[in-house]
């Protein structure tokens, strides 16, 4: 009897020891580890999320000492209407329940100030972004906004705590030292001729993307307010760079009428200065053709080219160099260069950032928000201005992999002091909640082995039971 007993005891632990060491393999073959604990964390994050509070928008009323003013632009969410202040004025904002912030919106870049209850003073504007979202530090009914005679207010908005809604901008100021540079010469030109470099590089792989436009567009202010819609839809949040010595205008659709009127050395010298100042790794700018033969998209990207052989000598605009040094870009794309030729299939790259749409999906979004240019131009993901063709027409790190399609291929990320934002995540918990593969086999042969003890010492009382019983 005893004998048979150890036979199944043996075989038992046998049998559980190959459970134990194969256990983590077997579940590796099915599922990741990582996929495992992600539908665990998943789980707890989505319950989290459940009980996360959403800022709700109050209703407002605003008033001023001036009598019979209708301050109803300001107050119906339309970027195509404003209200001009006549003088120095003060309008008082009232909210039908508490808030805790404001996001306003105006015509033009200036500074502005909010009066709390409390006499808490804070003060907006002063990096000049014309949307800009202000937190309170608390919950008020009342605020009072300080304006300068000729200040053009878009829009006021007032929320309660909480995560605001995504179409509130909450911009960063312009980068430090940025990854990628895009630069267009107008609003739009990021969308309909650099595709979905910004929703992927951007949105998707987190990287520090910088929009430098030549030109800016003032006298239609409307654009400007789409040219920052369009940005933030696809995933950027550094405010961008808007010339202000250029503006645009009809006849520079010729080049020679480009270069009279902005000036080939005045563009030049932004171009150098904007590249000091950004030191981008990489560069994509407009086709040297001008896309469609453009002047001012070909004065663009003709004086950036140039520009980057003058980036690195301090003799060449000093000015600029005193201020930010000298510099090195490591990669330059231009559109439709046929020269080191990649194409960027945006159609085929979904992207988890925003909910699973490709980034070409997303650039449509992006050009769809500048509303003023809907009927005269289309995003073009083939033919003759397809905006998946680029070409390698700059480096100083080595040509590309054939067919790696790769705008970051061979990137030194050391090179300038910056380093690469990471990535946003897929899951909202920390990494620390989610174990390596190393962390779960080990975690699951503890289980294993807990199970096998468990197993022996009932299997060791039948033994002791039995051995008593035949004694007797």
């Amino acid at each position: 009897m005893l004998k048979k007993i150890g036979k199944v005891m043996t075989l038992t632990l046998a049998a559980f020891a190959i459970v134990l060491w194969a256990a983590p393999a077997v579940y590796a073959s099915s599922t990741s580890p990582q996929e495992a604990d992600r539908a665990e964390v998943s789980v707890s994050s989505q319950s989290a999320d459940e009980q996360k509070q959403k800022a709700k928008r109050v209703n407002l009323s605003v008033y001023s000492v001036l009598q019979g003013v209708d301050y109803s632009p300001v107050l119906d969410s339309n970027d195509w209407t404003y209200k001009t202040m006549s003088r120095n004025i003060t309008l008082h904002i009232y909210g039908d329940k508490p808030f805790s912030s404001l996001y306003l919106k105006f015509e033009l870049p200036n500074e502005w100030l909010v009066t709390l209850p409390d006499g808490t003073e804070l003060e907006g504007g002063k990096n000049d972004f014309i949307h800009e979202w202000l937190p309170l530090g608390q919950s008020v009914k009342k605020a009072d906004l300080y304006l300068t005679e000729n200040t053009r207010l878009t829009d006021i908005y007032a929320f309660t705590d909480g995560e605001l809604p995504s179409w509130v901008q909450v911009w960063q100021p312009p980068c430090e030292n940025a990854d990628l540079m895009v630069m267009p010469t107008h609003s739009d030109d990021e969308h309909l001729w650099f595709g979905g470099a910004m929703p992927y590089y951007a949105g998707e792989m987190g990287y520090k993307v910088q929009v430098v436009y030549m030109t800016n567009h003032r006298q239609y202010t409307i654009r400007c307010h789409e040219q920052l819609n369009g940005l933030w839809t696809v995933g950027v949040t550094h405010y961008p760079i808007i010339s202000d010595t250029f503006r645009d205008v009809p006849a520079t659709g010729r080049y020679d009428k480009a270069v009279e009127i902005f000036g080939y050395d005045n563009v030049l010298a932004f171009q150098v200065e904007m590249l000091r100042r950004f030191r981008p790794k990489v560069i994509i700018a407009h086709d040297i053709n001008g896309e469609y033969g453009h002047g001012a998209h070909k004065l663009n990207v003709r004086t950036m080219l140039e520009a980057l052989e003058l980036i690195n000598d301090p003799t060449a605009f000093p000015d600029s160099a005193a201020k930010y040094g000298t510099c090195q870009i490591q990669k330059v794309y231009l559109h439709l260069w046929e020269e080191h030729p990649i194409v960027m299939d945006w159609n085929k790259m979904k992207l988890s950032h925003f909910d699973g749409k490709t980034a070409m999906d997303m650039v449509k979004k992006g050009f769809a928000c500048h509303s003023s240019q809907q009927g005269h131009y289309r995003v073009a993901e083939d033919g003759k201005y397809d905006c998946r063709k680029f070409g390698l027409a700059y480096t100083t790190v080595g040509w590309d992999t054939p067919d790696q399609n790769d705008m970051f291929e061979h990137v030194d990320w050391t090179a300038g002091g910056a380093e690469k934002e990471k990535a946003p995540m897929i899951v909202s918990a920390s990494d620390s909640n989610v174990p390596s593969s190393d962390a779960l086999t080990v975690r699951l042969r503890k289980q294993m082995a807990g199970i096998a003890v468990m197993l022996v010492t009932v299997i060791g009382c039948i033994v002791i039971l039995v051995c008593g019983k035949k004694k007797k």
